[in-house]
């Protein structure tokens, strides 16, 4: 090859270059541009899923944080319904609850009746509210007459006969209530019962005690756990509100 002619050679080539040179680096270049598109193509794409998932987990954790305050927002609802459904039992006056019907269930709680047990009674609570729930028996009136006729279970004139009925003791002052309470149900306040003389406090005072005044004791204790049931019901609403 003439001198002229390798210069050329050089001058399209390169140094030690040949056309077939030139097109594989080109094709690797191209295809190293090629591979690296793709990364990115793939990076991107990867980064839109993941975003994907991270909106969806946000949506899934606000609605699960909406959930949980609707649950407690109708937890309270249906507490503060149950307390003015409770608050149905008034604080009623003395004179209505001589005119009362002791045959007919109060109401209350367990936990209502542990605000108006005293001394010895305290403990009586689930007895007294059993035998409510067994006779339909106003276990306040049965409350107020152990409350009565022994200063809440302090002045016992036989052994643990805190509703100074009959002549005998007993094994403990909830088997008393339950004889009392049974009695008052069955021979006191049920028609045809043989001590029947009607379904008030001063009925039953007629062939229970001997003292002419002991309706009036007993139905002032009644309208005092009354109130104090009452006003604990109202405390609790007013929490609430």
């Amino acid at each position: 090859m003439s001198e002229p002619a390798k210069y050329n050679d050089l001058q399209v080539n390169g140094p030690g270059w040949t056309r077939r040179t030139l097109l594989l680096v080109a094709a690797g270049t191209l295809l190293t541009v090629l591979l690296l598109l793709l990364a990115l193509w793939l990076g991107m794409n990867r980064l839109e899923s993941d975003s994907k998932e991270a909106a969806i987990a946000i949506a899934e954790e606000k609605n699960a944080s909406a959930q949980e305050i609707d649950l407690a927002n109708t937890l309270r609802k249906r507490t503060v319904d149950y307390v003015i459904e409770q608050e149905e039992i008034p604080a009623y006056s003395y004179a209505q609850v001589q005119s009362m019907d002791m045959s007919v269930p109060s109401g209350v709680t367990v936990d209502d009746l542990k605000l108006v047990t005293r001394h010895k009674l305290v403990g009586t609570e689930e007895t007294l509210y059993q035998l409510e729930q067994e006779y339909n028996l106003n276990c306040l009136f049965l409350l107020a007459i152990a409350s009565h006729e022994s200063a809440y279970g302090t002045a016992q004139f036989r052994k643990n006969n805190v509703c100074g009925y009959g002549a005998k003791g007993f094994s403990s002052i909830n088997e008393c209530l339950r004889t009392v309470g049974r009695a008052l149900a069955n021979s006191y306040l049920s028609p045809g019962g043989a001590y029947y003389k009607g379904k008030t406090i001063a009925a039953v005072n007629r062939t229970y005690a001997a003292d002419g005044a002991w309706n009036v004791k007993v139905a002032k204790k009644v309208t005092y756990f009354y109130k104090v049931i009452s006003a604990s019901h109202n405390a609790q609403l007013e929490k609430l509100k």
